[in-house]
């Protein structure tokens, strides 16, 4: 008995969940017909450059980049986007000294007695 298993070569992207790559390489050959071309390369990409990934295969990935043109480069020149650094809002500086009534100790209130002030 022949068990045949069918195995996904591609990763079909849509505009929705198309994920955001950037070149990770000093120059990556981009192809617009595919890697097999026989004139080779259309265009180089430089490191740093960022597209989206349409279509993953093995080996290559169809994309587009920032100029609007589509074709393949290579999946070991690509990684993804890196999100920015969440940085916290600032905090509000509290005021380390305390408004106190002319001759009231700091940590008591107005009538001298110790409590909280607002």
């Amino acid at each position: 008995m022949l068990l045949a298993i069918p195995a996904c070569s591609s990763i079909e992207y849509n505009s929705t969940n198309s994920p955001k790559m950037v070149v990770s390489v000093d120059h990556t050959p981009f192809y617009h017909n595919g890697p097999l071309q026989g004139n080779g390369p259309d265009l180089s990409l430089t490191k740093g450059e960022e597209i989206e990934v349409l279509r993953k295969e093995i080996g290559y990935s169809f994309v587009r980049i920032n100029d609007g043109q589509n074709g393949y480069v290579a999946n070991d020149d690509l990684k993804p986007i890196e999100p920015a650094p969440f940085t916290h809002p600032k905090k509000a500086a509290h005021s380390t000294t305390s408004a106190t009534p002319t001759g009231s100790p700091a940590g008591t209130n107005a009538s001298g007695k110790p409590g909280f002030r607002y």
